[in-house]
């Protein structure tokens, strides 16, 4: 099977100006639209890691506390246990009850470890730079090689090929992010995206 595009014409500057004005701007408006609707995924993407990074920080935290306040009470309860001048009941309850609270932290410790918020964090800020650099980027050059030329067959020509750039990007963009989100996030972050 022939990739897309491999019979097409290439529609270089000259092919763009023996074209009607009017028929290089309807190009331009809809290529400009559809562009357009790549640069602002981008950036909803990077705004959708900042708000995964904020949750995956927030549970990280929560977690940490988990552990570090089941750790004291470990601590506290076999430091009791240890205690002999404790009346005989104590001697049972204590060392079963440190137990207990040895296999909670345990637990605790082993999904903080399990869910590793803290690396999903650094995923999601990682992806929304990516997503970001690509949003600015894109629309930068949109901004610069298409829009000054309004209907001129130069903007046409810039426009398809910026077009084509922009869908390779985001094509980039969405496998670098599953890799990310796959090895930091067991891959269970991995949005898909794309028009």
């Amino acid at each position: 099977m022939r990739p897309p595009g491999t019979e097409l014409m290439d529609l270089g500057v000259d092919t763009w100006s023996a074209m009607k004005a009017e028929e290089r701007l309807a190009f331009r408006n809809t290529l400009d639209a559809s562009y357009y609707r790549y640069v602002d995924e981008f950036y909803q993407l990077a705004n959708d890691c900042v708000e995964r990074y904020d949750a995956a920080t927030s549970r990280h935290a929560l977690w940490r506390r988990r552990v570090i306040v089941g750790t004291g009470i470990v601590a506290i309860i076999n430091l009791l246990a240890a205690n002999y001048s404790l009346s005989q009941w104590s001697k049972n309850i204590l060392p079963i009850t440190a137990a207990m609270a040895a296999l909670a932290l345990t637990v605790f410790a082993n999904l903080e470890s399990f869910y590793n918020f803290s690396a999903r964090a650094q995923a999601y800020r990682e992806s929304r730079e990516l997503f970001l650099d690509a949003a600015r980027e894109s629309q930068l050059v949109w901004e610069v090689y298409v829009q000054p030329f309004d209907d001129q067959a130069r903007a046409c020509a810039n426009g398809a090929e910026l077009y084509r750039r922009v869908i390779a990007v985001d094509r980039d963009l969405r496998s670098k992010f599953k890799e990310l989100t796959k090895t930091k996030d067991g891959g269970k972050g991995a949005a898909s995206h794309g028009n």
